[in-house]
């Protein structure tokens, strides 16, 4: 049976931002549209994961909220999406997980 990935997305200044974490290889891959920003491999993945949701019980399988908490903190500093003014930061409401088939 293969796990499922998980991901996360959000808006920033038009564009869609989002973070795609494989559980089959552990890889953490964040994008802006279609272009991979950041491609990151186990263990890194999982303490960058794990740095910023160190209240949740995950361990190696995060939620979509888990990543959501990450791509958040990745946009604010990440120089990439560095923006005048961050107060105008639009966020979707929601993130969704993403199931392979």
């Amino acid at each position: 049976m293969r796990a499922s990935n998980v991901l996360a997305e959000m808006c920033v200044d038009s564009r869609q931002v989002s973070a795609q974490f494989q559980p089959s290889t552990g890889q953490l891959i964040v994008s802006d549209g279609l272009s991979i920003v950041e491609a990151i491999s186990p263990p890194d993945s999982w303490m960058a994961l794990a740095t910023v949701n160190a209240a949740s019980e995950w361990g190696t399988r995060p939620t979509s909220a888990d990543l959501l908490t990450f791509l958040e903190r990745y946009v604010a500093r990440h120089p990439r999406f560095k923006r005048s003014d961050t107060r105008q930061r639009d966020l979707l409401p929601e993130s969704r997980a993403l199931t392979e088939n």
